[in-house]
């Protein structure tokens, strides 16, 4: 612990030291009248089309310009090299003095530093090794930087530094830019999918008067010129629905939405959901429709059908397996839902090691148990089906099982929650019912009780037709076919405790 405490201080110390000597070097380029920070930049060519037409543009001898941050530094005697860094590649340049002269080489030297942007032009040559370069003939100071990139202080490892400043992740790490590239990559294909399949793309209320949707802990706010309390939306699903009842029959957002909740490797209380609505389509459309589109994802991000994640080989060919809830439960936990009312079943769950709480109903019992004795071995996609009423007020009831709803959701890796659906609710005085019945929840104390919407109910009277819904994870999604096992990888800026609270 001491020395790791020593070795922050040297750490420091030396980032302070290398601050001061950048400092005068700024002061140095600025002496000579030249602008540190100049408002434009001239670029003929990405570092990357250089090296790919490179035999092109020797043979025409022609001139380049091209710009990019300095990654690298290398000094020989009246010369040296510099690995120059923009999106697309990193492409090698030689400054020699005999090319530049004495005075704009040294100054080169002396008030350049990596981290720096630059600007350089000239012709381009193959090195004695065969390294594809330019040289210099102009230069010219892009942006002078005054703290020095990760590796060359300690590196940036650090979890906590990483999330913090993913700016020095991104510069330290590239495997975190590929991260991002196959995020972007994994929401375009989603969204021209869907649009393909004939779905409009909309966008509903993230300030909204009832936090409604998805049971979850709101966050609230208020608006002072209308003098009322406002939240977040923790779900958009609640306007989609409302857009089908208004005439739209395929309807999709992707959405971010928000949840007052803990943070842990599956959840940041800021993340992003593809939801969508089908009119005349039911839960089990819906699977089917799932067992096209992710392997067509998967195939499209990965390569192939099998992805490696959290040491385990997970399958995305379909069809999937159905898990009922109800027997799995009996299966894994010995428990049948059926024998139970809410005060039994904390009995038998505390029995099994799980720790409840005194305002947990039936259905939140029964999906802690799921948790801990269900979920751990699901490994391949897996939907787990037909889930007790208490954990679904939105979705519609099961004909001859009244307790248990139309609703699945994919498992995957025996632990992430991919996808919820629901054949959706589209009696008004079944929902009305439902959202009462929430309401004591809360009023028991669960603060993850779903909140009553009139609004919506009202809708509802004006008739939904049969509606199949779906959300998924673009977070846990990213996760799992990138092999990452934190959500924080997969957000750029994801929520962390204020350093002062640390």
């Amino acid at each position: 612990m001491i020395k790791k405490i020593i070795q922050e201080q040297q750490a420091k110390s030396d980032y302070q030291d290398e601050f001061q000597t950048r400092l005068g070097r700024l002061e140095k380029i600025r002496q000579a009248g030249l602008d540190a920070y100049p408002k434009k930049a001239e670029r003929s060519h990405l570092a990357q089309e250089v090296l790919s037409d490179f035999d092109h543009i020797l043979q025409q001898e022609k001139k380049v310009t091209v710009c990019g941050r300095i990654r690298s530094i290398r000094l020989h005697g009246g010369s040296c090299f510099v690995n120059l860094e923009d999106e697309s590649a990193k492409i090698q340049a030689y400054f020699k003095k005999d090319e530049l002269g004495d005075e704009s080489y040294s100054f080169f030297v002396d008030s350049f530093d990596v981290g720096d942007f630059l600007q350089i032009s000239g012709a381009v040559f193959l090195t004695k090794r065969g390294e594809k370069t330019v040289l210099a003939k102009h230069y010219k100071m892009l942006a002078k930087a005054l703290l020095p990139l990760p590796e060359k202080w300690h590196g940036l490892t650090d979890v906590e530094t990483r999330f913090r400043q993913r700016y020095l992740d991104l510069l330290a790490n590239p495997q975190v830019k590929e991260i991002f590239k196959k995020r972007n990559q994994i929401i375009q294909f989603i969204r021209e999918y869907l649009i393909k399949e004939g779905f409009l793309e909309v966008e509903t209320p993230i300030l909204q008067a009832v936090a409604s949707g998805a049971m979850a802990k709101p966050f609230k706010t208020h608006h002072h010129a209308l003098d009322a309390d406002m939240y977040l939306r923790v779900a958009p699903e609640l306007y989609l629905k409302e857009l089908i009842v208004g005439g739209f029959e395929k309807v999709f957002e992707i959405a971010r939405c928000f949840r007052n909740e803990g943070l842990d490797y599956a959840h940041n209380p800021e993340f992003t959901q593809i939801e969508f609505y089908w009119a005349y389509k039911d839960y089990n459309d819906l699977m089917a429709e799932m067992e096209k589109f992710l392997p067509a994802l998967v195939k499209e991000v990965c390569g192939q059908l099998t992805v490696e994640y959290d040491g385990n080989k997970i399958n995305f060919t379909g069809p999937y397996p159905r898990v009922d809830f109800r027997e799995a439960l009996i299966k894994e936990a010995g428990l049948d839902l059926d024998k139970h009312d809410a005060l039994s079943l904390n009995k038998e769950a505390q029995k099994k090691g799980l720790k409840t709480e005194k305002f947990w109903g039936k259905g939140k019992l029964a999906d802690e148990l799921y948790k801990k004795f269900v979920r751990p071995k699901l490994i391949n996609p897996t939907y787990l089906i037909n889930h007790p009423i208490e954990l679904s007020p939105l979705a519609k009831k099961i004909y001859g099982r009244p307790n248990y709803v139309e609703r699945f959701q994919l498992i995957v890796g025996g632990k992430i929650e991919l996808m919820n659906a629901f054949s959706e609710l589209n009696d008004p005085l079944d929902q009305a019912a439902r959202f009462k019945f929430q309401s004591e929840l809360a009023a028991r104390g669960d603060e993850e009780a779903m909140s009553k919407d009139e609004e919506f109910v009202t809708a509802l009277k004006y008739g939904l037709p049969p509606t199949a819904g779906l959300g998924m994870g673009i977070d846990r999604l990213v996760n799992v076919l990138t092999n990452t096992h934190n959500i924080k990888e997969v957000i750029l800026f994801p929520t962390l405790k204020p350093e002062d609270k640390k």
